[in-house]
């Protein structure tokens, strides 16, 4: 998690990236009113269809009504003289015959109860099987339109009209009927292009298409179990059986029996502009041209006089390069100000540290200065005390006045390397140290016994504060070092100084040196001279540990002191 949360962060530092984000967020409602507004406007293309197709199947069934409605008015006014025209077959079917002309009827006639027809526009008496709307009609004798999905004679589709005839005493003789093909109602809404006019039954089977049945059936919308064609709105929307989302209108032609369906492709209206087509491509191309002009402008402006002044800080804080600030001349008053307030801080900080590096020369020159005359003071102090000592016949006073000699004379060494390194806040005590101990072991060393000098100094730096103290400690150990040095005959005199750094910033100062194995061994110098007292001096001022004691015609001591940061003590 944490990692996503960097990623995104890495990403979203740039200021352009924000400033997209920002320009996105605040045209983003700009963009949804617009996908919303144009989505309504496919929204009332799509009523404007519905309302179209609605109206044009209702105009294209008017006709039908009216055709059926003569059709029912024909069969009452037949039903009124069939029991008379009976007694004559032949006059009979010459009236029914009669009723065809210039009208859209396609057969006159009357069947009695049992499915005889004596008398029709037929060539020929008939009769038809007992059926269930037949039956209906005989238990339940009053005027209705049927649907006959294959009459007798034609096989076609026609739509009846039929009214009941009685007797002179009340008694159910017969029906007299008139039909209507279903060729006659229109195939097409000529003022829609697309649009495909059907006829169904109350059951949703279709009776009639424009073309083949096969080829309609898809046309129909898909009906859940139970459902009835005859239930649906007016005008509604549903998906065909061949998948497709289509606009549908519905409008009765024989209630309860015969019922014409229009039927559009939902995207007819849509398909008909890009626009319509895809109502969120403009509203989105739009948001992306604001959003690319907005941040066209941020870059013209502010990003890339940012972006130019990061680069001359960056380049400043690395070379100490002062960038031009010309560059700014088109930018903003408060980026023209920022740059030239970030000139005017250049220059001052370039003055500023000229007069540091001035102040700092004059220092270090200073300070050399007094290294070098303190060495030449106690090198002049060396020399009149070796003069001393060439004059003096007593041996102790000799003796005394060479360890002075020897003490004054490392301190010249420690200034001569302080006047070489001025100018640093530390010392490399390796090469330090290493010219203490060869100076030391040449004036302190007998000729004629050569030593065997071994030299291990660790790399570390310490400030003057510990680098003086502890240079002053390896002296007096040394010189205690040589003063009782030794070895056993036929074998070589040996001396080691090493300096090692140890874990938790500890430093370790060791000096071991030989001894003859017949000499008598040395007091512990914790309780000897001026020199152990000097060396637990030094040690107090490193605020380390000192030990010095014999091991197996060895020497030993050891010094252990903390390692402080490179600043000097207070």
């Amino acid at each position: 998690m944490k990692s996503l949360v960097s990623r995104l962060r890495s990403v979203t530092d740039p200021l352009g990236v924000r400033l997209a984000l920002v320009f996105a967020i605040a045209l983003l409602p700009l963009m949804i009113v617009s996908i919303v507004r144009s989505q309504s406007v496919v929204n009332e293309a799509v009523a404007r269809s519905q309302t179209a197709l609605v109206g044009e199947t209702l105009r294209a069934v008017r006709e039908e009504v009216v055709i059926i409605e003569r059709a029912k008015a024909v069969a009452q006014a037949l039903s009124k003289s069939v029991p008379y025209l009976l007694e004559d077959p032949a006059l009979c079917s010459q009236v029914m015959r009669s009723k065809l002309e210039d009208t859209a009827f396609s057969f006159t006639g009357f069947y009695d109860t049992t499915g005889h027809y004596p008398c029709s526009s037929a060539p020929e008496p008939f009769s038809i099987d007992m059926n269930p709307k037949l039956a209906a009609q005989i238990a339940d004798p009053k005027p209705v339109v049927l649907v006959n999905e294959d009459a007798p004679g034609s096989g076609a589709s026609v739509i009846s009209a039929t009214f009941p005839v009685f007797s002179d005493s009340d008694v159910l003789i017969g029906f007299s009927s008139v039909t209507v093909p279903h060729r006659r109602l229109r195939q097409f809404i000529p003022d829609e292009a697309g649009a495909t006019f059907l006829t169904l039954d109350a059951s949703g089977t279709l009776l009639t298409a424009p073309g083949p049945l096969e080829e309609a059936e898809p046309l129909l919308p898909r009906l859940q179990p139970g459902e009835n064609i005859a239930g649906k709105a007016p005008s509604f929307r549903a998906v065909g059986r061949d998948g497709t989302e289509r606009l549908y209108a519905l409008a009765p032609v024989v209630d309860g029996e015969l019922y014409a369906l229009s039927t559009w492709p939902l995207d007819a209206e849509i398909t008909r502009g890009f626009y319509l087509k895809n109502p969120a491509f403009f509203p989105v191309l739009m948001w992306l041209a604001s959003l690319a002009v907005a941040w066209f402008a941020a870059s013209l402006f502010v990003t890339r006089h940012v972006v130019n002044l990061r680069g001359a800080i960056q380049g400043f804080a690395a070379t100490r390069k002062i960038s031009p600030t010309s560059g700014f001349r088109t930018a903003p008053s408060e980026l023209r100000d920022v740059a030239s307030s970030f000139a005017v801080m250049t220059d001052k900080i370039i003055h500023d540290e000229a007069q540091i590096e001035d102040a700092l020369r004059q220092k270090d020159i200073l300070l050399r200065e007094v290294h070098h005359r303190v060495k030449n003071n106690l090198q002049l102090i060396a020399s009149i005390m070796s003069m001393q000592m060439r004059q003096s016949r007593s041996k102790e006073v000799q003796q005394i006045m060479q360890g002075l000699h020897d003490r004054v004379n490392s301190l010249a060494t420690i200034h001569r390397n302080l006047y070489q390194t001025s100018g640093q806040a530390d010392i490399s005590m390796d090469e330090h140290l290493d010219a203490i101990v060869r100076q030391v072991v040449r004036m302190a060393a007998r000729r004629d016994t050569p030593i065997d000098l071994k030299t291990d100094f660790a790399g570390i730096r310490l400030n003057p504060d510990q680098a003086v103290p502890l240079s002053l400690f390896v002296t007096e150990g040394l010189t205690n070092a040589l003063k009782y040095i030794g070895a056993a005959k036929h074998q070589e005199m040996l001396l080691h100084v090493s300096l090692e750094e140890l874990d938790g910033d500890i430093a370790e100062v060791t000096i071991v040196n030989s001894i003859a194995s017949e000499a008598p061994e040395p007091v512990t110098w914790a309780s000897s001279g001026l020199g152990s007292e000097l060396m637990e001096a030094f040690a107090e001022q490193l605020s380390g540990r000192f030990s010095a004691e014999p091991a197996s015609n060895q020497f030993k001591v050891h010094l252990t002191f903390p390692i402080e940061p490179l600043t000097a003590k207070p």
